[in-house]
Order: structure tokens, then sequence, then C-alpha cells
């Protein structure tokens, strides 16, 4: 019944690698325009060194399909006024009922979106097609959803609009502009841009604590102390915790919406499928086995990253150094598990895109976060009390922590501002300072654990214990043990009826420096991954128009796209971004 297949057959066994891709080109546009029953147009891009085929179908085909494959629609202003009703809106937004469509009663559905065209498209060909496997044999060179101009022109107009033109929304989309977003890039990918705007709207209240929080930090016009500014600061945090706690249960309720307004439950059928899904493996021991093995393959990452971490900062004596060793380590073992986490998920055989980008986006989010928060707790809770320095003299505690506190004078870095300060080194109040230093694990039991913890992460020769030489020895019955963080930077408390002390250490200044350290280097990734793309594709696009332009034909929009797709396409591990990421 197929010319095409006949002539396969009836060819040698010669037959060519370049012969067999031209009958099966052959084969496939004869599928697609008599088994799909769609239309199917080719062309040669600018310098005539790729054939596009471009696969559209009619509106009566759309409506052939979605009564077929049961596609939900949503119901248009005519149904709702033939019963005498205006579609219900919730915040500006209509929520339309959906149905199943029905050819007969089309003038009852709105028309359809580009997604919904795409989706439908797509369905069809699967059912005909394995492009995957046309794909892995050269057949063609890549397929993708092509998105019309009108199309692009309204997104640009409506969404991303500047403040000086004629947009909707400057800056930001609003919630009326998300089905723009939805009928051109998919419902996952308009609930990420309905969350972020959602966040980033939201975000006005912690923001506005970070600006006060930074004023009084930087110009200090209350005169507050050391002490007040960290109790202000742990209830900044808390405030911000319970807003986190808030704004998850918020944003809930437009996702909910969000599912009904566009039907997301009833369009898993036309996930895309991953061409590797095996059937027959699904609920095998097989699965069970890979299942255990992504299990212990992720546990002993994590452990690495601890060996990783400690081996940075006990190898490593200059702090600086070691904290951009530290940054340069931790993006590299986030990008290593990135690689690994794909294969282990391939391994679980996930039917679905959909299954694969859930599972994917769980590995990497608990080990990642994992990675970026290790170095920063051993600096906040076990680096004070590995670096502990311990004095010989615990039947005197008073000459321990005085000897601690002449030695503390001689580290690198020490504060200097305590003579204008008037506090000398054998002074109380500097004393006293160094006594809130002790750990005394029978009288706190997480100092006892941090100890027993800060045996694997023993900074055997840091500056304090060079300066005091004092070693990191236990706190037992012969020696009075000190964190070992030195003050930096100190201030007089004369409020009460006791003056003291009060001292911001080296360990914070070293957290904070790490901090940033993290924030500066995240922030010009992301820049980079944002640019390079755009410049990679408007290179390859502005060099193909020199190569083809003298032959007076005219670049397209569908050859622009190609050209994204091919150096930066929307998936994971690539400069595209993904919805996983």
């Amino acid at each position: 019944e197929q010319p095409w297949m006949a002539s396969l057959e009836a060819q040698p066994s010669g037959l060519t690698t370049l012969d067999y891709q031209k009958l099966l080109r052959r084969g496939l546009r004869h599928v697609i325009a008599n088994a799909a029953e769609m239309d199917i147009t080719s062309f040669r891009s600018i310098d005539a060194d790729v054939v596009f085929w471009k696969v559209t179908a009619s509106k009566a085909r759309l409506q052939e399909l979605a009564e077929r494959y049961n596609y939900s629609m949503p119901h248009s202003d005519l149904a709702y006024s033939d019963v005498g009703m205006k579609a219900p809106e919730i915040k500006n937004v209509a929520l339309r009922a959906r149905e199943k469509f029905v050819s007969e009663r089309a003038c009852d559905f709105e028309e359809f979106k580009s997604m919904d065209a795409i989706r439908l498209v797509m369905a069809e060909l699967s059912g005909h097609v394995n492009l995957h496997e046309l794909q892995s044999q050269n057949v063609i060179e890549r397929w993708f959803p092509a998105a019309r101009f009108d199309d692009m022109q309204k997104l640009t107009d409506q969404v991303l609009g500047w403040p000086l033109a004629e947009s909707t929304t400057p800056f930001l989309p609003q919630r009326s502009d998300l089905d723009t977003i939805r009928s051109y890039f998919g419902e996952e990918v308009a609930t990420f841009f309905s969350f972020f705007c959602t966040l980033v709207r939201a975000s006005r209240f912690p923001a506005l604590i970070a600006v006060v929080v930074i004023f009084l930090r930087r110009f200090n016009p209350l005169g507050v102390t050391i002490c007040w500014e960290n109790s202000a600061l742990a209830v900044c945090g808390l405030a911000v915790t319970i807003w986190g706690m808030w704004f998850v249960s918020y944003f809930d309720h437009y996702v909910d919406m969000d599912k009904v307004r566009w039907g997301m439950d009833a369009s898993s059928y036309f996930e895309v499928r991953i061409s590797e899904y095996e059937p027959k493996y699904r609920g095998h021991r097989r699965q069970r086995f890979f299942a255990y093995m992504g299990r212990l393959i992720t546990v002993t990452f994590l452990l690495f990253v601890v060996v990783v971490s400690t081996g940075i900062a006990l190898g490593v004596s200059d702090k600086k150094a070691a904290s951009y060793l530290q940054t340069a380590c931790t993006f590299a073992l986030s990008f290593i598990w990135g690689k690994i986490a794909k294969q282990i998920v391939k391994l679980e055989n996930p039917r679905t895109q959909a299954r694969f980008n859930r599972s994917l986006t769980l590995r990497l989010t608990f080990v990642k976060l994992f990675i970026f928060f290790v170095p920063l707790i051993r600096l906040a809770f076990l680096a004070p009390v590995s670096g502990r320095v311990c004095a010989p003299n615990a039947a005197n505690a008073s000459v321990a922590t005085r000897d601690v506190a002449e030695s503390y004078y001689s580290a690198p870095g020490f504060a200097n501002n305590l003579q204008e300060l008037g506090v000398a080194k054998d002074d109380q109040l500097f004393t006293n300072w160094i006594q809130t230093q002790r750990i005394d694990p029978s009288k706190n039991p997480i100092a006892n654990f941090l100890l027993m913890l800060s045996t694997l992460d023993m900074d055997v020769a840091n500056d304090l214990q060079k300066a005091t030489g004092f070693a990191a020895g236990a706190a037992d019955e012969e020696h009075v043990c000190f964190r070992g963080c030195f003050p930096k930077t100190c201030e007089l408390d004369v409020e009460g009826s006791h003056p003291r002390l009060q001292c911001l250490t080296s360990c914070s200044f070293m957290l904070e420096r790490s901090l940033n350290m993290l924030y500066f280097t995240h922030t010009m990734c992301t820049l980079a991954f944002i640019i390079v793309p755009m410049l990679q594709v408007r290179w390859a696009a502005r060099r193909e128009i020199e190569t083809g332009g003298e032959n007076g034909k005219a670049y397209t929009l569908l050859q622009y796209q190609e050209k994204c797709h091919m150096l930066a396409s929307y998936e994971y591990e690539s400069w595209g971004g993904s919805y996983v990421e």
C-alpha cells in the first residue's frame, strides 16, 4: 500500500546509508501527508545547507484530533451567553469551565491556541513515526515546535514590553498575562512565571527589612550596640522565615486556580514520552535495584562533599585563598552532581518527560543545597570549636583565661580599636569577654556534640593556635578550652550598672566573606548563562545571513528558531536553560 516501503524492500543488500535516508524521508513525507493528514511545506535555508519541513494542521483537522484524543478545552463567551451567564472571574482572571472537545459544538469552545495545536499535532505524529529514532539515524537533523510570528509579537508587546512602550505590564507580567505565556510556552513554564512574579511582588516585605538592616549596620544612626544588632538580625531572620511559610501557602492558592483554569490534570495524556522508556522493566526488580543504587550513590556523594570541604579547610592555611577555593569547589561539585543525577534518573526508567523532570529536580535540589550549605555550616558552627585553644590550667580557670587573653593580642588581624577604647590586654573587661568564649561541655550539651564532630574537622595550625602556642586539645579536667575566634572589632556597652565589652569575631567575618563570594560568583555565572547563548545565536544567524544573503533570499523567523534550538535549546544541560533548573 505504500510505494516507498516497496521500493525500500526491493533495494539490493548494498543499499547505501544516503539512499536509505532518502527513502525514509520520502516515507516520512508520505506518512505526514496521507496517514496523519497534515499539510507539509518545504524550503531551503538562506545558505541552502538545510531543508525545512513545516508541518501544520488545518482547523478542521485539529477539531478531529481534539475529539479523538478527548482533548479538554475551555468554554467560549458564546457558550456562557447561551445560558445567560458570564465567565466567572477571580482577581480579573477568567476561570472558565472546561470540557472534552466535541466537533458538533465547536462554537461552544474557545479557539485553539498555539500550544493546543502543537500538542495535538505531536500526539498524532507520535502515533505514526518515532521522531527520536529518525533523529538518531540522521534521517532528520532535529525537530522542534515552531512559534508563529504573530504569537511572538503578542508575547513581546503584551508581556515583555518596557515602561516607555505601550505595554500592559512594565517589567513583570500580571496574572492576566499568564494565558499568553501559557499559549506560547506551555503550562509548566507559565507556572514558573506565575511563581516568579508572585514571589517578586511578595518580596517587598523582606526587601524592606533588608534595606533597613543594611542602612542601620552601615550608618548606625540609633547608636545600637553589637548585642542589639545581633538580636535585631535574629528577629529579622525569624520574620523572613515566617514570611516564607506564609508565601508557600499563599502561592498554593494560585497554583490550584491555574491547574483548574488550564486543565493541567486533563493534559497529562499529552505529556512527551521519553524514547528510552522500556515498559518491560516497569515494576521489575531491575528497576528497584537501580533505585537502591541511586540512593547509595547519593549518600556516597554527600560524604565525598564533606571530605572535600574539610580537606580544603585543613589543607589551605591562607583563609582568603581557602574561601576562593571553597567557592570554586562548590560550583565544580554542583556541576558534577548535575551530570551524575541525570544518569541516575535515566536508570529509573521514567515514562514521560514530566516525570523525568520531577525526579531530577528533587535529586538536584537536595544535594545542591547540601553542597552549598556544608562550607557555611562548618564556618558557622564547627570552625569555632575545631579551631579552639586549650590552656593547661584547668585548676585555675582565671589564669588560663588571662594566658589566652594575653596571647590573643599576637593573633594576626586582632582588633586594633581596644586601645582607643582604653581596654588593655589584662583589663578585666577583656578577660570577661574571653570567659564568654569558653567551651564547657558539662554545662552545654550542644558544645559537647560539636566537640565530638570537630574531631573530624581539626584545624591543627590555624592562626590563633599559632599565636597563642596552645594546641586544640580536649576540654577535660586538665585543660580549659576557648572558641577559636579572636575579636576583630569591639565596642563598650555602658548601659546598665556594669559595662561590658562586645566584639565581632574573625569567624563572623570569614562567614560573611564566604557568603559574599558565593553570591557574587553565582550572580556572575547566572548572567553568563543568559548572555552567552544570546551572543552565540546572534553570531550564528549573522554568519548564515552573510553566507547566503547574496542569493536574495530572506532570513525567516523559522530559521532563527532553528539556530536557537541548535545552540540554546530549552532542555537540561543546555545553554538555553530548562524547566528543571
